[in-house]
């Protein structure tokens, strides 16, 4: 009941909105079918393709130059370099109070290609890690070698092999959203792996194989793979299927789950949703001789739509249960996303959200953080 009167208020809300004239691009259904038509990565994001570029233009309220550094620093053609920047300041709740403010991302990106063949790599600081020591102050966090069927295009096969997150569901920019956070692909979760992946405009398909980081100490030490195809059904639908794998020492979880979208070309709103169910088997130890296998559900619903030109709203609600066999352990969460899309470099944006647990009458926890983002 509590999760449906949330999603009558997210949908009555944005209904209320005037229409926007155009929507945002990663709006995968509403101007794009796939991903990479605006990013050289077949799963997304990282550097941005020619007509990405022309989009962070035309979606900004000031445009500018969208190039590396406005475009004051030409590369040759076989070079692509790139970088985010992004720091944020707010009020959190953990459940204590506090005001905040840090650094979230500093990556640079470069991509090297010789004909069917190209090298990418994401490189910057990350916090230490207990047990890593000051060799996660520095990483990169994604390295891998690519062979692309059609160079230059967005479509065809992709083999990757390297160090990158596997594809899998539909790849939320916020990373606290319960379907990253505790779907498998959490913050940090980069692993080494090959990937087999084919796209065209009405699907696509991504298969990883993968194993435990050797070189540090990551989020989790797991091994394993993972699954990934939707289809489009026509120019407003598409459904998707995924499985993952996760193997560890002390542990293994199986994650099945769906994903859907639908644009409302009416009112200019895209509507998003994912579903798992994990099945973890916790193995027997010295210090745990019961062992487990708790059964847990995950999902989010977004509704995003452009206000006006350049300003983007997501209104989201999400679900986690640790483990449904066991009463009062589920929690819910309502996201508030507002981005303001200043120039085709500069992003200002609002993340926003309070979460609710079953036990307890206080909230398990809240945020309201203003952010600012700099694409170099």
């Amino acid at each position: 009941m509590r999760l449906l009167i949330l999603a009558v208020a997210v949908g009555l809300g944005l209904f209320a909105v005037p229409r926007a004239a155009h929507a945002y691009p990663q709006f995968q259904l509403s101007r794009d079918q796939t991903c990479t038509s605006c990013h050289l990565s077949p799963a997304g994001g990282g550097l941005l393709s020619e007509n990405g570029l022309s989009t962070s233009e035309t979606v900004s309220q000031l445009g500018g130059a969208p190039e590396l550094f406005h475009g004051k620093l030409p590369t040759p053609d076989w070079l692509v370099l790139g970088g985010d920047l992004r720091g944020a300041a707010g009020y959190m709740k953990t459940p204590e109070n506090a005001l905040a403010a840090f650094p979230m991302q500093i990556d640079v990106y470069a991509q090297a290609t010789a004909g069917h063949l190209s090298l990418h790599v994401t490189a910057g600081p990350r916090p230490e890690r207990v047990g890593a020591g000051a060799a996660t102050y520095f990483w990169s966090r994604e390295h891998y070698v690519q062979w692309q069927q059609h160079p230059g295009e967005s479509t065809g096969l992709f083999v990757r092999a390297g160090r990158f997150m596997p594809v899998f569901g539909l790849r939320f920019a916020e990373h606290p959203m319960y379907t990253r956070r505790y779907g498998g692909t959490q913050l940090y979760a980069e692993t080494y792996g090959v990937a087999l992946e084919y796209i065209e405009p009405k699907w696509e398909v991504h298969a990883t194989g993968f194993i435990k980081d050797p070189f540090i100490v990551p989020v989790e030490r797991a091994s394993g793979g993972a699954i990934y195809a939707e289809t489009r059904l026509g120019e407003h639908v598409s459904i998707g299927a995924e499985a993952m794998l996760k193997d560890t020492k002390y542990d293994r979880r199986w994650f099945y789950g769906l994903t859907g979208k639908l644009y409302l070309p009416g009112p200019d709103l895209l509507l998003s949703a994912e579903g798992q169910f994990v099945n973890q088997i916790i193995d027997e130890t010295d210090s745990n001789p019961a062992g487990g296998a708790p059964l847990q559900i995950i999902g989010n619903l977004v509704a995003t739509k452009m206000l006006g030109d350049f300003v983007m709203l997501d209104l989201g609600i999400g679900h986690f249960d640790s483990n449904i066999r066991i009463h009062d352990l589920e929690r819910d969460a309502v996201d508030l996303n507002l981005h303001y899309f200043l120039s085709s470099h500069t992003e200002i944006a609002l993340n926003a959200r309070y979460e609710l647990m079953a036990l307890g009458n206080d909230p398990a926890g809240a945020y309201a953080l203003a952010q600012l983002h700099y694409r170099l």
